[in-house]
């Protein structure tokens, strides 16, 4: 054939194709869409282009605008020593069987496999089927069957758009029991529920550019690319066309849901099973955990990873429809529990093992003293702290970047990867002081801060902060060139987000300063105070002058919420001037947060999972704390208008908590019981990174103080303090020293996030990493940090688990229960009832690992101080609980004082411990 007859004949085939292709529209104009009260799917001769719930006030689409929603891709082999053939996934046909049924045939004439998508209406509902069907007499293998999911993402900077058009994708890919939910990025309902109905498994995804790919058979995928895999990748084979087993059926079900309960529910009724976990599914080993299946199918049996190693047992229940377990892992690293139901059916739950927590602060802050600072007077970066390899077992820096030069150079000597470090080291070492610890932040401060990083009180911009790529270059324009051509002319001090790291630093050594003053050298007490003032005072001055596109009342930026305590450090200093300008700019923030702006939830992004830490501590700010009205408190720059609060109210403040807690539910996994996504800033099906912590404190602080009903927030708070764990690198000599990347030079590092795929790319430089954690750790130690306002051991009466702990083993004797803390800092205690909650807090020194016992109702607690100090000294008490509940307060058998609790307010006691610590006991009145 010609060129000429060649191309004239695939202008026949296109023209054939187009004209098939209109006819097929035309034939459809009378029947395109299901609508009802709880579903409106709209189609086009290409696919299923809009979901949505007609409820729904914001009427959101799911899928991706100019997107088909579930599309199937299916390669297939026709001999064993063949290529995989990709299918042919035009439409040849879109049929409307009946008012509440369409259908699409994906098939030509001559070829050897027919799919066909059917979209049928169910319940409140819609089911989609999936068939294969070989049409020839050759038998093939299918080797990939996946489903596309385009869904509409939060993007862009219109707030509208990203808040109450695009949803966030949590995934639970588990066998028979996966599924897909979407939740609004604002954190309101409905709630999209994508779910394999019985006889359909889920074991595999891709995600890539926004194209979501859902895997039924993975074995050709999966092979393509490096790493472990802890699902089966299968393939399936189907005879020639008239022949027994020459077609298969796969299902889903999609629902829309006004509430996680109502996701739950629909879970259960679609032959699935709701699971529960607490206190978290990263586990110390030892540590019990209790996990509740809800399902009205039959458990056949649950089967350990390593039965040796795991201890399992049922619990007696008698809730309709739930099965209670008990477990115990010994062995560390992943444990999978395996769920068979339903007579054949099976489902898998992972877990993360790992040593005690109190090991593993141990060790991080060991390890990034000890291994992770440079030290060489010759190098303008003396004294840094910068980032471990794991993979290569080898200190990252200025001078051994590992490709991440020039611009990238941050990632090595500063903002958040590598400032970070330091005020981990230093807020642990408040409750753990280690002399070679705190020795090694000194040297931080004294050669690589100040007068390095940042600029001294006799420099222009005095405590300004030098931002990316790091302060070499930032001092230099010249240098500067290598990696930016603009602001040359402006010292680049206005990274906002970095103040924040050195203000909590310069804090935590005022108060270890002020604990320990034998165990520093370089400035005292009263000097580290005034660092920190004066940093926080340049955070709020600097950036939005310099470039008033920095934000710096609308951004929440992480570590900030220190600000609050060291206000009140400066009031009792004397420092009252100080104290009350930075209220103010603080209040300035809360108040934009309650008042100004419907959805502050951004920080460097569109949505960040990071804002929802000083979102929530603008809220508790102004329920706890009284706020005056205001006329034209501060002018905006950017959009030339005065802000003013004519009327400022803790209703207010309440509010809007409730509010950022629901968004900040959005971006976390709460019914995606694996390890790396329950608790976690789970958006994109696993997103375990520093972040867990951030935000997850406000949902745990958020349970023990506020929430009328406190039990989904303690189990879900927790288990985001729980879950992050999972990237330390530790272990024993006889685990090698670590479960990802083993060796003893290994023990104590981190990974900075979680890759939850085979493969996976990452956010650093276009760069891939196997499954599991980064090999750098970056910027764990942000949410490392916020360890400190996590920890916690605390008791509750669970309506669904009955009595269980968080932080240690809850032992339950008559009407007694005794708990040994084990939460890694032993600062804090809380007892939850129906009726009572208390909850304790020490200001320095900790609860002796010895057992705290109360009675069921907290009516009397008994407890164990230890002096860490060794010498005799004050600290504070501070208790919150049940409005209107008065304790009295006994020391060494002495009563010390009553106090009354005030809800989420704090009553603080003063105490003067005693050189050999004490007992407490509070006996309720």
């Amino acid at each position: 054939m010609n060129l000429l007859m060649r191309n004239g004949f695939f202008r026949l085939i296109f023209l054939w194709a187009v004209l098939s292709y209109v006819a097929s529209a035309m034939a459809q104009q009378h029947q395109v869409e299901f609508k009802d009260e709880n579903l409106l799917a709209r189609f086009s001769p290409a696919g299923m282009t809009q979901l949505s719930d007609p409820q729904d006030p914001y009427q959101a689409n799911i899928i991706g605008r100019g997107q088909v929603w579930g599309k199937v891709k299916l390669l297939y082999q026709m001999r064993s020593d063949g290529d995989w053939i990709e299918h042919y996934d035009w439409v040849d046909s879109m049929r409307v069987e009946s008012p509440d049924q369409i259908v699409y045939t994906d098939y030509k004439t001559g070829m050897p496999i027919q799919v066909e998508r059917i979209f049928s209406k169910s319940g409140k509902g819609m089911d989609m089927t999936i068939r294969v069907e070989t049409k020839m007499q050759y038998p093939l293998t299918v080797g990939d069957l996946s489903v596309v999911l385009p869904w509409s993402r939060p993007a862009g900077e219109d707030p509208k758009r990203i808040f109450e058009q695009g949803f966030l994708k949590h995934q639970f890919l588990s066998g028979d029991g996966s599924y897909i939910y979407f939740t609004r990025a604002n954190g309101k309902g409905p709630y999209l529920l994508f779910c394999a109905k019985p006889g359909t498994r889920l074991e595999y995804f891709e995600s890539e550019g926004g194209q979501y790919r859902v895997f039924i058979h993975s074995a050709v995928a999966a092979a393509k690319v490096e790493g472990t895999w802890r699902l089966g990748n299968t393939s399936t084979r189907l005879n020639g066309a008239q022949q027994a087993n020459s077609s298969r059926e796969y299902g889903f079900h999609m629902e829309w849901a006004d509430s996680y309960e109502e996701l739950r529910d629909i879970l259960v009724e679609q032959g699935l099973i709701d699971i529960r976990v607490t206190p978290g599914m990263t586990l110390p080993a030892g540590w019990n955990s209790r996990f509740a299946l809800r399902t009205k199918t039959a458990i056949d049996s649950i089967v350990p990873e390593f039965k040796e190693q795991t201890q399992l047992r049922t619990l007696p229940t008698t809730l309709l429809q739930q099965h209670l377990y008990e477990v115990n892992f010994s062995r560390l690293g992943e444990n999978k529990l395996t769920i068979y139901y339903n007579h054949g059916q099976q489902q898998t739950m992972e877990f993360f093992v790992t040593e005690a927590l109190k090991t593993l602060i141990e060790k991080r802050t060991a390890f990034i003293t000890q291994k992770q600072q440079h030290r060489d007077s010759s190098k303008w970066y003396n004294g840094l702290y910068s980032i471990w390899d794991m993979k290569n077992k080898v200190l990252r820096g200025p001078d051994n970047t590992d490709g991440f030069d020039f611009w990238w150079g941050y990632v090595l000597a500063s903002d958040d990867p590598a400032l970070c470090k330091a005020p981990f080291v230093a807020a642990k070492n408040v409750y753990a002081p280690v002399d070679e610890e705190i020795a090694s932040l000194e040297y931080y401060v004294e050669h690589f801060l100040w007068g390095g990083l940042q600029r001294t009180d006799k420099e222009s911009y005095p405590y300004g902060i030098h931002g990316v790529p790091n302060w070499q270059e930032a001092r230099d324009s010249s240098l500067r060139l290598r990696s930016r051509d603009y602001n040359l002319d402006k010292v680049k001090v206005w990274r906002a987000y970095d103040y924040p790291h050195i203000f909590m630093l310069y804090y935590h050594l005022f108060q270890i300063a002020e604990y320990y003053p034998d165990k520093v050298k370089h400035l005292d007490a009263p000097h580290y105070l005034e660092r920190a003032y004066q940093t926080a005072k340049a955070y709020f001055t600097y950036p939005y002058e310099i470039n008033s596109w920095y934000d710096t009342y609308k951004w929440g930026c992480y570590n900030e919420l220190v600000l609050v305590p060291m206000m009140a450090d400066l009031e009792r200093y004397g420092k009252k001037e100080e104290a009350q300008w930075l209220r103010n700019e603080w209040e300035k923030k809360v108040k934009y947060f309650v008042y100004d702006d419907p959805y502050p939830y951004r920080s460097e992004y569109s949505i960040d999972r990071t804002a929802f830490e000083s979102s929530y501590a603008f809220a508790k700010y102004g329920v706890t704390t009284p706020m005056k009205p205001d006329h034209k408190l501060w002018y905006d720059r950017n959009l030339h208008k005065w802000y003013s609060h004519p009327e400022v109210l803790p209703t207010d403040s309440r509010k809007f908590m409730d509010e950022q807690l629901w968004a900040g539910l959005a971006v976390r996994g709460w019914l995606t019981p694996s390890y790396y996504a329950l608790g976690s800033d789970d958006s994109e099906g696993g997103g375990l990174s520093y972040m867990a912590r951030m935000g997850g404190w406000s949902i745990l602080d958020y349970g023990i103080h506020f929430a009328e009903k406190p039990w989904d927030w303690l189990q879900l708070g927790y288990a985001s303090y729980l879950s992050s764990y999972a990237l330390i690198n530790s272990g024993t000599p006889e685990t090698d020293y670590g479960y990802w990347y083993p060796g003893k030079e290994n023990d104590g590092a981190s990974g900075w996030a979680f890759n939850t795929k085979k493969y996976g790319r990452i956010w650093l430089k276009e760069r891939s990493v196997p499954r599991g954690p980064w090999n750098y750790d970056g910027e764990i130690d942000l949410g490392n940090g916020a360890i400190m306002r996590m920890a916690a051991t605390l008791i509750a009466h669970d309506p669904l688990f009955g009595w269980i702990a968080y932080g240690g083993n809850l032992e339950e004797r008559k009407q007694q229960l005794r708990i040994i803390p084990q939460d890694g800092l032993n600062i804090r205690f809380g007892i939850f009832t129906g009726q009572q909650r208390l909850m304790l807090e020490l200001s320095r020194d900790r609860f002796a690992e010895a057992p705290i016992i109360t009675d069921r109702s907290a009516e009397q607690i008994k407890l164990q101080i230890d002096n860490l100090s060794g010498k005799s000294h004050n600290l504070d008490l501070k208790l919150t609980g049940t409005a209107g509940s008065t304790y009295q307060l006994r020391m060494d058998g002495k009563r010390i004082a009553s106090v009354m609790l005030d809800g989420g307010k704090e009553s603080i006691v003063p105490i003067e411990l005693p050189d050999k610590g004490a007992s407490i006991e509070l006996i309720k009145n």
